[in-house]
């Protein structure tokens, strides 16, 4: 019994519960995550605590780095379309590009790659799927900026040949 006593005073003393003050500086997810994490630590186990941390603190930053991509629409004639792409296109972001594909201008469609970070397979196929729209239709797809790791995968999948880019802007 005076062991228990011992052992529930030093954990309570590592627990730093003033911490849980400061929870305020973050974003809903992040202290939703943390909170669940601690009550499955005590209340169920700390391997089940682990998993569910790990899964949540995934989905979270699937979300938060989809919200950070964007496409902005730079000039739009009717003839041609010129849009500066930010962020990376992965999986969770396709959907931008496959929205550019209903609203085909007549000639043009230029994309800057200038700040894309990343792309994944997902992104890849949705332009090679926008690629094939444009030629459908008649539309030149002109990729600028290509450089880093979105330059590198394009060139490593032979997906260069098809399309008109330019990697230097």
């Amino acid at each position: 019994a005076v062991l228990a006593a011992i052992l529930m005073f030093v954990a309570w003393n590592m627990g730093e519960w003033r911490e849980f003050a400061h929870l305020r500086q973050f974003r809903l997810p992040y202290r939703v995550t943390l909170l669940a994490v601690f009550a499955l630590t005590v209340m169920v186990d700390l391997t089940v605590a682990v998993q569910v941390g790990l899964a949540a603190a995934c989905l979270t930053f699937i979300y938060r780095i989809s919200s950070l991509t964007r496409i902005q629409k730079l000039s739009d004639d009717g003839r041609v379309q010129v849009h500066a792409l930010h962020g990376a296109l992965f999986f969770a972001a396709v959907q931008l590009l496959e929205d550019l594909g209903d609203e085909l201008p007549r000639e043009a469609l230029l994309l800057d790659f200038t700040h894309v970070i990343y792309l994944d397979s997902s992104g890849m196929d949705a332009l090679m799927h926008l690629s094939t729209d444009c030629h459908v239709q008649g539309v030149r797809l002109y990729l600028v900026g290509l450089q880093g790791q979105p330059l590198d995968i394009l060139r490593r999948t032979e997906q260069l040949h098809g399309l008109h880019a330019n990697t230097d802007m």
